[in-house]
């Protein structure tokens, strides 16, 4: 497959993780408990691991150098999905909302 369609999919992967599914939300909530019973204040954010577009950049080019691909055109590649990680997570918003409003309008023809 071809590392710039990799890259890609890397890309709606961790928008998805980060952006939408909640998890950093929670794993920072369990952080910021854990550090507040120990007497330091609450953990508000925790980059590269609660930035969509961070958490891509460096996830990009860790899968490029494991995959050998780590050219410069790759690299700049790699910036260009971290900068359109927030596109990414609109396109998959609407894919979505759009599924959602695909099966109400199908949905009553099953019953």
């Amino acid at each position: 497959m071809n590392i710039y369609l990799q890259l890609l999919l890397v890309t709606a992967i961790v928008v998805y993780i980060v952006g939408l599914s909640g998890w950093t939300e929670t794993w920072l909530g369990w952080l910021s408990k854990f550090t507040q019973r120990h007497g330091y204040g609450p953990v508000r954010s925790l980059r590269p691991f609660s930035c969509a577009a961070c958490c891509t950049w460096w996830t990009c080019l860790l899968w490029a150098f494991l995959q050998g691909e780590l050219t410069l055109p790759v690299v700049a590649a790699s910036a260009g999905f971290a900068f359109l990680s927030i596109t990414v997570e609109k396109v998959l918003i609407f894919l979505r909302e759009w599924t959602l409003w695909l099966l109400d309008k199908i949905g009553p023809r099953w019953k």
